[in-house]
C-alpha cells in the first residue's frame, strides 16, 4: 500500500506513530485521517511510502 495513516496518541513520544491504515487511494487516506485526527487524544499524519515522505498536499499532482 502506497499511503500510511501514522497515529500516536497526543502524550506518546514520537517515536510511538504506528500505521493504523493503509490505503493505495490518496482522497481515501485524507478522509480515514481526517476522520481519526477528530478524536481530540489522536496525533495523526498520511506517510507517502512511495515518495517516503509525508504528505503536505493532497491536491499535488505527485500523489495522482
Amino acid at each position: 500500500m502506497r499511503f500510511q495513516i501514522m497515529q500516536k496518541k497526543e502524550n506518546e513520544p514520537e517515536e510511538a506513530y504506528q500505521s493504523f491504515f493503509e490505503t493505495n487511494d490518496i482522497e481515501e487516506a485524507k478522509d480515514f485521517a481526517m476522520r481519526l485526527a477528530f478524536i481530540e487524544t489522536n496525533a495523526v499524519y498520511v506517510y507517502d511510502t512511495e515518495r517516503r515522505e509525508r504528505v503536505r498536499d493532497f491536491t499535488s499532482p505527485v500523489y495522482r
